[in-house]
């Protein structure tokens, strides 16, 4: 087998952020803190409005801060398999958002028609998760491939101490422990934070921006939000935010080379993304990372998806 070296260079990427905290944390507030400051330095940068996106699990709740800070919102409701949370990333980035929120992703795992409930439905042995964990996994795969920035929450896993101030007196402190959600997957983010539930102070679990790595916990606010998306512009290559459907109206969509990696990345959901063998070596033939998104010519592009398109899903 032949190994092409070549000189490493740093790229621009779209941020994924992980929030985790107990009930009453601070995730939903938090996240929209983050992604205003994300969508300012996006404008700043760009000279274009950022918009964003979320889509609210928990009620009401997502509506609480609508007359603080200015965003759209989806409402998603059960049945919450895997299947809706990835046709909602691809919704968002067919609308053309910059930022998507998903508040919150436990929902896919334990919510009413989640991984958990679709498992028992399949028997509920461990040989069931043979059917329901590649259907997780393009969930995975959505958020990680997908060309935009992203802030998911999950509700952490509730863990209670008997404490004692300075006068003896006792106190019970929520805490948050890991999250909702199958193990593992916080550390599929750029950054991921921990929200302590008394005081919503964040303290970063898994930081690659480096911003965060000297402070032992942090306020999440606006500011952090675009110190995170300077870093994520500060390399080469920059995929710019994929168009609205009212600005590709009667466009030529074969000749955008944003385009055409949108479906790529879409073709490599269904064939099994990292999984498929085949989908990995020959998406590597056109860029030594695997990722789509890093393919910076046109007809390098179409030559790819052809190719791909001739290659076949891996087995469920």
């Amino acid at each position: 087998m032949a190994f092409q070296v070549k000189k490493a260079k740093r790229e621009k990427i779209y941020c994924k952020i992980a929030l985790m905290a107990p009930s009453g944390g601070g995730k939903t507030y938090s996240s929209l803190r983050l992604a205003t400051g994300m969508a300012k330095e996006i404008e700043r940068e760009t000279g274009k409005k950022a918009r964003i996106l979320m889509g609210n699990t928990e009620q009401k709740r997502g509506y609480y801060y609508a007359n603080e800070f200015d965003y759209d919102i989806v409402d998603i409701e059960a049945p919450h398999n895997p299947e809706k949370y990835v046709e909602f990333i691809e919704f968002a980035v067919k609308e053309g958002y910059d930022i998507l929120i998903l508040d919150s992703s436990s929902h896919e795992w334990e919510g009413r028609g989640g991984c958990l409930e679709l498992q028992q439905q399949a028997g509920g042995t461990y040989q069931a998760w043979g059917k329901v964990t590649p259907r997780h996994n393009k969930f995975i795969e959505a958020i990680a491939d997908s060309p935009i920035h992203m802030i998911v929450t999950m509700r952490g896993k509730d863990q209670y101490e008997m404490t004692s101030d300075d006068k003896g007196k006792k106190s019970v402190q929520k805490l948050g422990v890991g999250a909702k959600q199958r193990d593992g997957f916080e550390y599929e983010f750029t950054c991921t934070f921990l929200i302590d539930q008394k005081t919503s102070m964040a303290e970063a679990q898994k930081d690659n921006t480096h911003i965060f790595e000297h402070e032992t916990a942090t306020l999440l606010s606006e500011s952090y939000g675009e110190k995170i998306m300077q870093w994520a512009n500060s390399g080469e290559g920059y995929t710019p935010p994929v168009r609205g459907k009212e600005e590709t109206a009667g466009a030529d969509m074969t000749n955008d080379l944003t385009s055409v990696k949108k479906e790529i990345i879409s073709l490599c959901s269904s064939l099994g993304g990292t999984k498929n063998e085949d989908l990995m070596t020959t998406l590597k033939n056109y860029v030594s990372s695997g990722n789509p998104n890093a393919i910076k010519d046109l007809d390098k592009a179409k030559e790819c998806l052809a190719k791909l398109k001739g290659i076949k899903p891996v087995e469920a």
